[in-house]
């Protein structure tokens, strides 16, 4: 029941701001300058690892301070690190995050060594991904290992799981996802249609369908989810917390959604369990080091 992630590692640099700057305004932070680790791939499998199965990660880091810290909290985490390559040319992926009183966020980065993950670095996986139950993916390393990652899994029959993430990245072919989970930004601007248009979600979830992914896990903020299973489409809500700070929360969402299916657990329960991870994860400052265990998430779901 292993899980594999394809994906970015990065070092978050974060500042917490009284707003978000506009063009060629300097904005005073409001506290102290804090450096965690971070990147989609890396908080994806830490929270999947948080769920109690084995991870492996696949990625690239830099030769430098920041790619060895990476390395050694994820491995803290309980990730596998074997099939992270280091690149001495580049430096590891950077994301500088900018959080507002209201606990919303910012987000720019700089992908350094993520970019140069290649289809070659995804075959040397082939063996994880061909005894994973589940593959992982995003859309901060280049589109050609994402190709390869869900063309060797379809290969092996391991579900694949695409966050479709940052959205202004090109997509893949969706007819080999099994599960494509979008949050409200993702999904207008994958189909074009308003999430608050008369049946915005069910709409933009039969469209992804029928562009050839097999479900949809659809993300609606402090609303909670939508998620489909097979020609049944279940809204799922949220449970309202006081929210610090909602970087990661995605994250949590989908390495909880990708446990509870390793899991053999049905859609619409993965699903919830995935939500009151987020759920959990936007109490507290920062991203991955704060994500919530197994047994902590299903406590808060009978609360």
């Amino acid at each position: 029941m292993a899980i594999v992630v394809i994906g970015s590692i990065n070092t978050d640099l974060t500042i917490q701001v009284p707003h978000f700057a506009i063009a060629n305004e300097t904005v005073l932070g409001n506290g102290n300058f804090s450096t965690t680790q971070g990147g989609k791939g890396a908080n994806q499998a830490v929270a999947a690892a948080a769920g109690g199965l084995p991870v492996h990660i696949v990625g690239k880091v830099g030769r430098d301070a920041f790619g060895d810290a990476a390395i050694l909290d994820l491995q803290s985490a309980g990730v596998d690190c074997s099939h992270i390559f280091r690149e001495a040319d580049h430096s590891t992926g950077i994301a500088a995050i900018f959080v507002d009183p209201d606990g919303n966020n910012s987000i720019t980065v700089a992908p350094g060594a993520n970019a140069l993950v290649t289809p070659a670095d995804v075959q040397a996986a082939t063996a994880l991904i061909a005894d994973a139950r589940i593959v992982m993916l995003q859309l901060e390393i280049p589109l050609a290992a994402v190709t390869e990652t869900i063309r060797i899994a379809n290969l092996h029959g391991t579900l694949v799981m695409l966050d479709p993430a940052p959205a202004t990245m090109p997509m893949p072919d969706l007819d080999g996802v099994d599960y494509l989970t979008p949050n409200e930004i993702e999904a207008e601007a994958l189909t074009g249609i308003a999430i608050n248009d008369d049946n915005g979600p069910e709409r933009i979830i039969a469209e992804l369908r029928q562009r050839g992914t097999k479900q949809v896990a659809l993300t609606l903020g402090d609303s909670g989810c939508c998620i489909s299973s097979n020609d049944t489409l279940t809204f799922i809500p949220a449970k309202q917390v006081q929210a610090i700070d909602t970087t990661g929360a995605g994250d949590a969402f989908n390495g909880f959604l990708a446990t509870g299916l390793a899991k053999g657990l049905p859609a619409a329960e993965a699903a919830k369990t995935a939500g009151a991870a987020a759920t959990l994860s936007v109490t507290r400052a920062g991203a991955r080091e704060n994500f919530p265990g197994w047994d902590e998430v299903q406590a808060f779901l009978v609360r």
